[in-house]
């Protein structure tokens, strides 16, 4: 904005006083977004040592009063499993080998995934895409500008998925470069779910930093993930490996 002045007779010098210009300093790149939260963790050097991932933790959802055990393992390049135990219920699996993926529980008992469903449990299983962001999973990623999420000014950066297409808003604070939220649509066997985290307390685990504390909210139902420890390397294929309830489902 300038600020102009002039003495009332023509025969003065004009004075114009300019006032500096204010510009919106422009959005960094998505891809450099991105590649901050990356170097935040541990970087990419040390990511692509990782071949598997264990995490201990727990699980509290909040409306019904019910806290899980919660074991959940990550294989590169595609593959992952979740254990779930709730007190008196049994246990929840659910998870991928790369081929199939599945859903057990003790109310409905083994089910295999199919179409979106299947496509998306494939998805989020990519290890190069879930901890290294690689542009060449993404159709789309764009930075979409600064804004408040969780107390924190971060950059919404919206990802489109080149596979199936999803769509997935992501939040990366400004100051650390650390991924604080994210929100989402999925597909469950009950139609799509809106559903939004914030992810928070990052802790050093060997080479990297991982998040200990996910609020995650999916209609109604609000959920509280802890993690207790995080280890790499260590996961064997059987901790992979699809669930003897599931097998008798897959066509041979």
């Amino acid at each position: 904005m300038f600020l102009q002045s002039a003495v009332r007779t023509i025969t003065t010098a004009a004075l114009l006083f300019a006032a500096p210009a204010v510009q919106a300093q422009p959005l960094p790149p998505a891809a450099d977004v991105l590649a901050k939260h990356v170097a935040a963790i541990g970087g990419r050097d040390a990511i692509m040592k990782i071949t598997s991932m264990k995490q201990v933790g727990a699980m509290e959802i909040t409306a019904a009063g019910m806290t899980a055990d919660l074991e959940m393992y990550v294989m590169a390049p595609n593959k992952q499993s979740m254990k779930m135990s709730l007190a008196g219920l049994g246990e929840i699996l659910s998870g991928t080998d790369g081929t199939v993926a599945w859903s057990v529980n003790p109310m409905q008992g083994a089910r295999l995934l199919e179409g979106k469903e299947l496509a998306q449990a494939k998805e989020q299983a990519d290890f190069v895409a879930s901890m290294l962001y690689s542009p060449d999973r993404f159709s789309a990623m764009t930075n979409e500008g600064v804004v408040d999420f969780a107390g924190e000014k971060a950059y919404k950066i919206k990802l489109v998925r080149k596979d199936t297409g999803n769509e997935s808003w992501n939040y990366f604070s400004l100051a650390s470069g650390l991924q604080i939220g994210a929100e989402a649509t999925l597909d469950s066997e009950m139609g799509k779910m809106s559903t939004s985290s914030i992810i928070a307390d990052y802790k050093q685990f060997g080479p990297l930093k991982v998040a200990t504390r996910t609020e995650m909210t999916t209609g109604p139902q609000k959920m509280i993930l802890t993690v207790k420890s995080a280890e790499f390397n260590t996961v064997t294929n059987e901790a992979v490996a699809v669930p003897a309830a599931v097998q008798p489902l897959i066509k041979k």
